[in-house]
């Protein structure tokens, strides 16, 4: 049976207590990276462990929980340490909340950590309230259409993706070889409940999000 974890980071655009409560509600662990545990702290959030080198926050008040603290000169980020003990905590299904925006170098460290361990089999996503990250390999996923995201698009990941097809979409793709240097998967949108994304070969990005309001 899939263990569902949800690890918060320290960097979330415009944090939303729907998702973030609905994450909560439908996670069996909780791991705040460095810190997430503030976000955690706003939001009344109980987590289960705090994990990193905590030189982007304070642990003058600890929550009751499990405490792993990394030297501040270290081989990886707090989300990946994070993701970590995720799987030594025998989860296979996380959803990092935050981690998109903010550093650009963190973001795409975030996106190498999807194909590490996408590679492995295990389902790692990326959301806050405005955009969705995750990936596939020689596989499909289905995209629930959502109010929260309005458009989707698919990115090869590899220099080239072999047999995507996209059904159930505006713009459909029927095993079609996609070049990681074209744009031919972006700006798409869900037409009816769903839409499913397959590529026979190759490792696929999938991002979904909606239009932003300008700041006031």
């Amino acid at each position: 049976m899939s263990k569902k974890c949800l690890i918060i980071l320290s960097y979330v655009d415009h944090p939303s207590d729907r998702l973030l409560y609905q994450l909560t509600e439908d996670a069996d662990y909780i791991i705040c990276a460095d810190g997430g545990q503030m976000i955690a702290r706003n939001f009344n959030i109980i987590p289960d462990a705090v994990i990193g080198d905590f030189d982007s926050t304070t642990i003058d008040q600890r929550f009751d929980c499990l405490y792993i603290t990394y030297p501040s000169e270290k081989d990886l980020t707090d989300a990946e340490a994070s993701l970590n003990h995720a799987i030594e905590m025998n989860c296979d299904n996380i959803t990092f909340y935050g981690g998109i925006g903010g550093r650009l170098d963190h973001m795409l460290g975030n996106i190498s950590i999807l194909s590490k361990f996408t590679e492995r089999g295990i389902t790692v996503r990326f959301m806050d309230d405005s955009n969705y990250l995750t990936m596939i390999t020689n596989g499909s996923i289905n995209l629930p259409n959502s109010r929260r995201y309005k458009y989707f698009g698919v990115v090869p990941y590899d220099s080239e993706a072999k047999g995507v097809t996209i059904i159930g979409a505006k713009y459909e793709l029927h095993n079609v070889d996609m070049k990681r240097t074209g744009t031919l998967g972006i700006s798409n949108e869900i037409k009816g409940s769903y839409a499913r994304v397959t590529v026979k070969k190759g490792t696929l990005l999938i991002a979904r999000s909606r239009d932003t309001e300008p700041q006031k």
